[in-house]
């Protein structure tokens, strides 16, 4: 079978899906990857063969200044995008706006290559719905890979479960295809406990570390701490930036210590793992079995810490917390041991989820594979 992925990003989006393409290749399957042409080189290091598919528009990038969040944000808001007040969905329209843009920047290099090479499965992660137009163009499954995070977040959608954004209807509708078309599957990398519920149709695969012989590139995942001493402690980071000043002093305090590196690489002795929330460091650190501490500056980050929060493997604390608060966090974490072992459950329910090989073989096996319409 001929495999197409395709993302927009170089960084967290792309690792998710490398495993899996890794495994039908070595299943004896064709795989390309399309992406735009800023991401190249991501693709070589990973081993993978690209195919470039337009330039992104300016500032899209993951660092590209996303709308603030405004309000309380209630725990379970993707299921209830209704509690969610003016200011905030339109932060959401913007970010699904933005997506879009994304979208048909790709769209016409992704449909020319796809009806040449002709797949017979198109997969592209959550926030590439070029993907999808792409594989409802050829009449084939699309397959959605997800990054960790607690929610499917469907931002092409109007308030998250309404019709299509208007431009991605008039996208869908210029390749002849209905508006209404979704994935066929979604992949989903976050442990089941943690993922609030949702009515698609998701397949839980377990995550597996991406490594590579190259340079890491940046975005392309958080660094865990590292200390010439084995630390208790371990701090990653997504922002260029670091960390907020009261953040620094708890992990100062904690003997704590970051340094880029492949973020499932936990030095031995590391009994806790502070980060922002991001899916990819959540994953990373349930698979470890490690207790996690996330100060999270935006909603979705909040939930991925709330969803910790709720099975004790983890707490969650708001941008401008305190160093004070920060520390006693940590030494919660470190002291009692419900923490650690709700941890090591999370590690065995990480554990016991499908492998990309057996995700491989359910996908191309003629009676489970998904069916595009």
């Amino acid at each position: 079978m001929r495999v197409l992925f395709t993302t927009w990003s170089s960084g967290g989006h792309l690792a998710p899906m490398v495993p899996l393409a890794r495994a039908f290749v070595a299943a004896g399957h064709q795989v390309r990857v399309a992406v735009p042409s800023g991401c190249a080189s991501a693709v070589a290091h990973a081993g993978l063969m690209s195919v470039p598919v337009g330039t992104l528009p300016r500032a899209s990038g993951a660092a590209a200044a996303a709308p603030r969040p405004h309000g309380h944000w209630p725990a379970d808001w993707p299921s209830r995008p209704e509690s969610l007040g003016p200011e905030q969905r339109g932060m959401l329209r913007a970010l699904g706006d933005k997506q879009v843009r994304i979208a048909e920047a790709m769209a016409q290099g992704l449909v020319a290559f796809a009806r040449c090479w002709q797949p017979g499965l198109v997969v592209h992660d959550a926030s590439t719905y070029a993907g999808t137009v792409a594989a409802a163009a050829l009449g084939v499954p699309a397959v959605g890979q997800m990054w960790g995070s607690a929610a499917l977040l469907r931002l092409d959608r109007q308030d998250l479960h309404g019709p299509p954004l208007p431009g991605y209807a008039r996208l869908m509708r210029r390749y002849g295809v209905e508006p209404a078309r979704e994935p066929d599957l979604w992949l989903d990398p976050c442990p089941p406990s943690l993922a609030l519920p949702s009515a698609a149709r998701r397949m839980a695969v377990r995550f597996i570390p991406y490594e590579h012989a190259g340079t890491p590139q940046r975005g392309g995942g958080p660094g865990w701490g590292v200390a010439a001493a084995p630390p208790r402690v371990c701090a990653a980071w997504d922002d260029a930036d670091g960390p907020p000043e009261a953040v620094r002093d708890a992990l100062r305090q904690a003997g704590a210590r970051r340094a880029p590196g492949p973020p499932h690489r936990l030095p031995a002795g590391c009994r806790a793992v502070l980060h922002q929330g991001g899916g990819a460091a959540v994953v990373a650190a349930a698979a470890s079995g490690v207790p996690q501490l996330v100060v999270a500056p935006r909603p979705e980050q909040q939930l991925n810490g709330a969803r910790l929060a709720l099975v004790g493997a983890g707490l969650l604390l708001p941008p401008d917390a305190p160093a004070v608060r920060v520390s006693a966090a940590l030494s919660g974490l470190l002291e009692q041991p419900s923490y650690a072992s709700a941890a090591r459950e999370l590690r065995a329910e990480v554990r016991s989820m499908a492998g990309p090989e057996e995700a491989v073989t359910w996908l191309t096996s003629p009676a489970q594979a998904p069916r595009a319409p």
